[in-house]
């Protein structure tokens, strides 16, 4: 999960909050991983086309879900620093 905030993080631009969601985030593993990203400008095509890269490499899906409501079992992966 590290690695994919690390990525997204670099390669989206704009991010304000990355969170784990869903059954995942639950400590349920379905196979797939739900993960939230709210920010302006979100690279949509971007994220669809290392879906596949990170299913290699990790053995799951991700379902990235955007500009969506954090529920309450969410689980923050890395929150933007407003100065």
């Amino acid at each position: 999960l590290e690695e994919i905030v690390e990525t997204v993080i670099e390669r989206m631009g704009d991010v304000d909050i990355i969170a784990l969601t869903g059954e995942y985030a639950k400590g349920i593993d379905s196979g797939n991983i739900e993960i939230i990203i709210n920010g302006l400008n979100v690279n949509e095509n971007y994220l669809e086309n290392i879906k596949p890269k990170i299913k290699k490499k990790i053995g799951r899906g991700v379902i990235f879900l955007l500009n969506q409501k954090l529920d309450p079992n969410s689980i923050i992966l890395y929150k933007k620093i407003i100065k």
